[in-house]
């Protein structure tokens, strides 16, 4: 007998890789909050490493969702106070990632990483974020430029481990368990 879609077994496993992946981004957020932060608004951060997978493996809706938890959660543990303005630029990074995959580039490989990466980074890092850090705590307008940078090397190393996560046939099996087309 063959499992429906939307089954509860795929709603199980969704539902818990995408709880691994908030999580996976929680602690990479405030690791690297504390280690690489340079002032309130010029930090390396790879907290989006889970946030995007959400986007491209579970599509828009998952990255968005991933992208609020994670941010609400990271604030919390650290604790800070919650900005809606970051959060909205934590959603529209998975969001973001979830519509390139599912919408501008189907088909799973180097090029749709890439893309939803670049572009993952592009709106919710570089331009939601980044007006949010100036208009809440005052960043120069030069600061979208540093943002950017460190937004690159964030992508860079983001971009290797999506990819070597799709490479993996466990993680691969994984995500075909919880219903995930990988073709």
């Amino acid at each position: 007998m063959q499992k429906k879609p939307y089954s509860r077994e795929y709603a199980v496993h969704r539902l818990t890789i995408l709880a691994v992946l908030t999580s996976i981004s929680v602690v990479l957020g405030i690791v690297c909050k504390n280690l690489f932060t340079f002032q309130i608004y010029y930090r390396f951060t790879l907290e989006n490493l889970g946030v995007i997978f959400a986007g491209i493996v579970y599509g828009p809706l998952a990255g968005a969702a991933v992208g609020l938890l994670e941010d609400a959660l990271s604030c919390f543990f650290s604790g800070g106070a919650l900005n809606p303005l970051i959060s909205l630029g934590a959603a529209m990074v998975g969001a973001t990632a979830g519509i390139v995959s599912r919408y501008i580039m189907r088909e799973h490989g180097i090029v749709q990483y890439a893309t939803a990466v670049a572009l993952s980074h592009l709106v919710g890092q570089v331009m939601i974020k980044s007006a949010a850090k100036m208009f809440t705590f005052g960043m120069p307008w030069y600061g979208i430029f540093i943002g950017a940078f460190m937004s690159c090397l964030a992508g860079v190393v983001e971009f290797t481990a999506i990819r070597l996560l799709m490479r993996n046939g466990q993680i691969v099996g994984l995500l075909k368990k919880s219903g995930v087309d990988m073709s």
